[in-house]
């Protein structure tokens, strides 16, 4: 099973975060509705990281961790949760 780097994680969720905010959220520091982030984004960065990690996004993740680098922490753990009960191949 391959599995990805905490780096390979960080850009995923990056390039996620990116794609649905645009360039207001240059930097990655701040609140993603804060940035200009709406429901309809908020999906949108959801299911690109859902669909690139393989990992569960609750919609709720972005209201309890709003700034990018906690978002990144918490995908992560995730990402390596899932892998080390034997979860999807990536």
């Amino acid at each position: 099973m391959v599995t990805k780097t905490d780096s390979d994680i960080r850009g995923t969720v990056e390039e996620a975060w990116y794609a649905a905010l645009g360039a207001q959220a240059a930097g990655g520091e701040g609140n993603f509705f804060a940035l200009g982030g709406t429901s309809l984004s908020a999906v949108e960065f959801m299911t690109r990281v859902e669909s690139r990690l393989g990992i569960d996004f609750p919609l709720e993740l972005l209201f309890r961790r709003r700034a990018l680098p906690e978002i990144i922490d918490e995908c992560t753990s995730r990402y390596r949760d899932l892998h080390s009960r034997g979860g999807p191949s990536s």
